[in-house]
């Protein structure tokens, strides 16, 4: 199935939606008027640290906080002032939210219980459930009795049980091991899409949020940073914090100088600089450990230079070289290396390594935009 497109139809469309905690003269601002639309059919990633307030966005998408102002609109209804249960959605919470006396079949027809549905068709919208979360066989069972990610497919059936237009999924997945939580967002992921069921993930887990997500939605400190394609915001962070918290980044401080180059210290390389930026002013240069070139560099070419190998990681399929720069003032970069590359070079501690970082490879940031 192909990913929604830009010219999807929006189906939830958050204006202006601020919100605040406390009084007084210095209440906490949880949310900063977020504006923001979600596509038909899409896998939209909330994603950012602890108290970013991505979760508190989730929470007045569901009903469950209210906004100090602003307006939702999901389907063209809007339902900005609704309670809960007059909104369209399913929830799956962190925690999985089962009950523990009911079995996985009552678990899962709970909401259909409230929304009075006659007893055979409950059953069978059961069946066909816990036939689509891979659990055809375990309706009888008590959710003491499965292992985590089990209840986390049931806790999903049951979100899934009314038919409802938006998915809201709570970290669904920090609450289990590592390799049960690989499996299970493919699971996620897969059936997201047979279902063509519009969703949003919240997460801290950037891996989770490449891995799963249509577009990302990079949030800090109750704004957004950036909205994007998984490959946007890894490959062209718009701001220096998204830069920073999607994956292992180099950001060194720098200055264009007369000539345009930048010069990090001692090092002066070229690159594209953003329009405004002026002879002398203080940047910050980003770019990722396996920007770096390191085979089949000529002496004189764009962008080579010359550093010391500090440190050398393990880390499996490639390995993570700490590099110190000519001088003090340069700072230290980091450099991926595939195992082909480490069986060439054979690199040391101490050793002196001939690299180079193309220019279309470099992002500036001008300090005003940090």
């Amino acid at each position: 199935m192909q990913s929604p497109t830009s010219t999807a139809e929006t189906y939830l469309s958050l204006k202006g939606i601020h919100k605040r905690f406390g009084g007084g003269a210095s209440p906490f601002v949880a949310l900063h008027h977020i504006d923001l639309d979600v596509r038909q059919g899409e896998l939209l990633c909330f994603l950012g640290p602890s108290g970013c307030g991505k979760t508190t966005l989730l929470r007045i998408i569901a009903g469950l906080e209210s906004q100090n102002a602003g307006t939702i609109h999901q389907g063209g209804r809007d339902i900005s002032t609704l309670p809960p249960m007059e909104r369209d959605y399913g929830i799956v919470f962190q925690s999985y939210a089962l009950f523990p006396n009911l079995t996985v079949a009552d678990n899962v027809a709970y909401g259909l219980v409230n929304r009075r549905m006659p007893r055979d068709q409950r059953r069978a919208r059961v069946d066909e459930l816990l036939t689509l979360v891979g659990l055809p066989d375990r309706g009888s069972q008590y959710p003491a009795q499965l292992s985590g990610g089990q209840q986390q497919r049931v806790a999903i059936a049951r979100a899934l049980a009314t038919s409802p237009g938006l998915l809201l999924l709570d970290e669904p997945l920090s609450a289990l091991d590592a390799r049960v939580r690989v499996r299970l967002r493919s699971e996620i992921r897969a059936l997201q899409q047979r279902l063509n069921i519009t969703t949003i993930l919240v997460t801290h887990d950037q891996e989770e949020a490449l891995s799963m997500a249509d577009r990302i939605v990079v949030m800090n400190q109750g704004v957004i940073e950036q909205v994007g394609t998984p490959a946007q915001v890894y490959q062209r962070p718009a701001t220096p914090f998204a830069a920073d918290f999607v994956g292992k980044t180099n950001m060194l401080d720098a200055r264009v100088g007369s000539d345009g180059a930048l010069h990090l210290g001692g090092v002066r390389m070229h690159c594209n600089a953003p329009a405004g930026c002026g002879a002398e002013e203080a940047v910050q240069v980003f770019f990722r450990p396996e920007d770096v070139c390191v085979r089949g560099i000529e002496q004189h070419g764009p962008n080579v230079l010359e550093a010391t190998v500090d440190k050398i990681e393990f880390l499996g399929a490639f390995s993570r070289l700490t590099l110190r720069l000519p001088d003090a003032a340069s700072g230290t970069l980091c450099a991926d290396l595939s195992l082909n590359d480490l069986h060439e070079l054979r690199p040391n501690t101490g050793d002196r390594l001939r690299l180079a970082i193309p220019a279309d490879r470099l992002r500036i940031f001008r300090h005003a935009c940090a």
